[in-house]
């Protein structure tokens, strides 16, 4: 049996791409927030009963961004799979994007010193294209033919 791409697939292909960057960093913000707790409550249980709070930090810091990752990922799948003909690069500029808005989420919520605060932004969005790249390319290969 052929598959045929559906209505919706071909009005989703039909958008810019400036608009699957958008949908793709929402996409990872979305889908961070409600996992972040998550991370912070695995990586708390990694640090129970450690005796160094560097290495506590590091523990419950590596698991939320573990988390965001994972969103990261999940985002890119999803315009890999629905955007048009550019979806991994779409997808990348996307991750990159989430994980400034991440940043100003959390931004807005703490205070950070400047050195940290530039730090935490090149990891998110570095984090967020690298995997938001990756998650594009097992979407890609989702497409009907």
């Amino acid at each position: 049996m052929l598959q045929t791409k559906a209505l919706e697939d071909a009005d989703a292909e039909l958008r810019p791409g400036w608009h699957w960057v958008l949908i793709g960093a929402v996409f990872v913000v979305t889908l961070f927030l409600p996992l972040s707790m998550l991370g912070v409550y695995v990586g708390g249980l990694l640090a129970r009963g450690r005796a160094s709070n560097a290495l506590s930090l590091v523990l419950v810091a590596g698991a939320v961004l573990a988390t965001f990752a994972f969103s990261a990922g999940a985002s890119g799948a999803m315009v890999g799979r629905f955007s048009g003909r550019p979806g991994t690069r779409t997808a990348m500029w996307g991750g990159a994007l989430g994980g400034l808005a991440t940043f100003a989420l959390a931004l807005l919520a703490g205070r950070l010193g400047l050195a940290p605060a530039l730090a935490a932004a090149l990891v998110l969005s570095g984090t967020g294209a690298l995997f938001a790249a990756l998650g594009a390319r097992v979407g890609l290969r989702a497409r009907p033919k």
